[in-house]
């Protein structure tokens, strides 16, 4: 008896929403044998047991590579389980390569740049992922008291003024422009080793339930709504959220983050597109809406969808810019 013949007797379990969901994203819904784009696909048991629904041993292909893996001759592509496997690693790998590097600020265009920045957060996570500020940049910074040992900002006193203030407008300009730029490198850095859920490929109750939890980094780039809160001190605090088929991003963020007089008063007020880089606190349900609740890590301005390179088909209807 073969082992197709042996497996053939055995029950089909119907494998979960959960793990189809999981596949799906990592393989940015792509069979990962010809990698043909928007070309339909299924989900293949590796060994052909059609009870063993392990993630490791379910597959993302199309129908022609699907029947390839049950055929065995000269001119077919010999898909054994052992090349199956390694032909699933290898792309999930790079689809988790190409989706991260396209959502960093250096893969889109010269304007893209990170203009608000958790400087109390980013350390604390970085440092969970094994990523650390570059060095000749940082040891500038704490030799003049810019920075501590951790990198975070040793606030001096404030400048008196009418106006909006950040962290940056408490150092000299050389220090300022020093500080931010470390900073927005961290993002892009974090961004390649942590490799955030891309929001947008996800952008259902179900899929975002299996794919997200507290904890969880994400990205969106898309239309953002922010409302103006208290201020003391010359630093705003500012609710932003943005809605859309019932799934509604929710976070606030405070301006003495912000670089620059264009971060304040014109990219993140109003109705503004935006890339966000956020953390999860917590998913829940309100009024029928699910309720993503989130820490900023990072936005930026200037980020436009023609450049961003993602291997992920996009499901929000996104403010285009």
């Amino acid at each position: 008896m073969t082992v197709q013949e042996t497996f053939a007797k055995k029950t089909r379990k119907p494998f979960s929403k959960k793990i189809e969901n999981i596949l799906l994203y990592k393989s940015a819904r792509t069979c990962c044998v010809c990698r043909v784009p928007k070309r339909p696909v299924e989900i293949h048991h590796i060994d052909e047991d059609p009870s063993n629904n392990n993630e490791e041993n379910l597959v993302v292909i199309c129908a022609n590579c699907h029947d390839e893996a049950h055929t065995i001759h000269k001119l077919s592509k010999n898909l054994t389980p052992e090349r199956l496997r390694d032909t699933k690693k290898k792309w999930e790998d790079e689809v988790s390569k190409r989706a991260s590097h396209a959502m960093t600020s250096q893969a889109n265009l010269n304007q893209a740049v990170w203009t608000y920045i958790n400087h109390q957060r980013l350390p604390q996570i970085m440092k969970a992922h094994g990523i650390k500020f570059d060095e000749t940049l940082h040891s500038i910074l704490i030799a003049t008291g810019v920075t501590d040992k951790i990198g975070i900002p040793i606030l001096k006193k404030k400048k008196e003024s009418r106006f909006l203030t950040t962290i940056y407008d408490r150092l000299e300009y050389d220090e300022a422009h020093r500080l931010h730029h470390m900073y927005c490198e961290a993002i892009d850095d974090l961004i390649e080793a942590s490799n955030p859920i891309e929001l947008g490929a996800i952008w259902s109750k179900t899929e975002i339930k299996d794919l997200i939890a507290p904890g969880t980094i994400c990205f969106c780039m898309r239309g953002f709504r922010f409302q103006r809160g208290d201020t003391v001190e010359n630093e705003e605090d500012r609710v932003i959220y943005a809605k859309a088929k019932n799934i509604e991003i929710r976070f606030s963020a405070n301006t003495r983050h912000m670089f620059g007089s264009s971060a304040l008063y014109d990219s993140f007020v109003g109705h503004r597109f935006i890339a966000a880089l956020i953390i999860v606190k917590n998913v829940d349900t309100e009024d029928g809406v699910l309720v993503i609740r989130a820490t900023p890590l990072a936005m930026g301005a200037g980020f436009v969808t023609s450049a961003y390179d993602t291997p992920y088909a996009m499901k929000t209807n996104r403010l285009k810019r």
